[in-house]
């Protein structure tokens, strides 16, 4: 049998510290802090820590409502949903979000990327739309053919989309003379793989047997030098 040492200290086991489970304010917050976007009620409650999911709707609302009152959560119109949304950012952040997944598929022009948001951010939309545009975090793009304005995207915009769309129209215009399209990929390959070859500045685009196109006296024709 051991003795102990009464010369020695005793020491007993160190007890794990309980962790303390957060107040309902900072779990909201803590819930809020991670998401994308303005949440509802429902969706709040469900993230929060288990032992507060028993706190009712009504109560929620009234505590993130005071919330709201001190300026320290802002409260969202309600969309999709009859319950009252909160986020911990400001309308401008939300606006942003929108603006960037509206654009994800493609560039849009202003009256079709409108269309994709909810009526209560399109009041900011342009305006945060253009701050955007000059932090270069989305981009504007030229508008597609000959009509329309500018689009706007979250990648810059490539020649490439609107080169595909001029050439399109030339080889179909040169179908038109006879030729096949096999050959008009053949030729056009040949000709971009000429070093030396580059398109005269400003020379107007014609078919063999067509005109050259006229402007009038006192309309210079493009790339002509404006008068100062």
């Amino acid at each position: 049998m051991q003795t102990l040492d009464p010369t020695q200290p005793t020491t007993t086991p160190e007890q794990p510290t309980a962790t303390a489970e957060p107040d309902l304010t900072t779990a909201v917050r803590r819930v809020l802090e991670f998401s994308a976007e303005p949440l509802t009620l429902s969706k709040i409650r469900a993230s929060l820590p288990s032992k507060l999911r028993t706190v009712s709707l009504d109560e929620l609302a009234d505590h993130l409502g005071r919330q709201a009152a001190s300026n320290v959560l802002i409260q969202y119109p309600k969309y999709r949903s009859q319950q009252d949304r909160f986020w911990d950012r400001p309308m401008r952040v939300h606006v942003k979000e929108l603006l960037k997944v509206a654009l994800t598929e493609k560039p849009l022009a202003l009256s079709e990327l409108r269309r994709k948001l909810p009526d209560y951010a399109k009041a900011l939309a342009e305006e945060v739309l253009q701050e955007e545009v000059n932090e270069g975090r989305l981009y504007r793009h030229p508008p597609a053919g000959n009509r329309g304005g500018p689009r706007f995207g979250v990648e810059p915009p490539s020649p490439r989309t609107y080169l595909k769309e001029e050439l399109s129209e030339v080889f179909n215009r040169l179908e038109k003379l006879g030729f096949s399209r096999p050959q008009l990929r053949q030729s056009a390959l040949e000709l971009l793989h000429e070093e030396e070859w580059e398109p005269a500045p400003g020379a107007p685009f014609t078919l063999p047997g067509e005109e050259p196109m006229s402007y009038a006296a006192n309309e210079p024709a493009p790339g002509d030098a404006q008068p100062s």
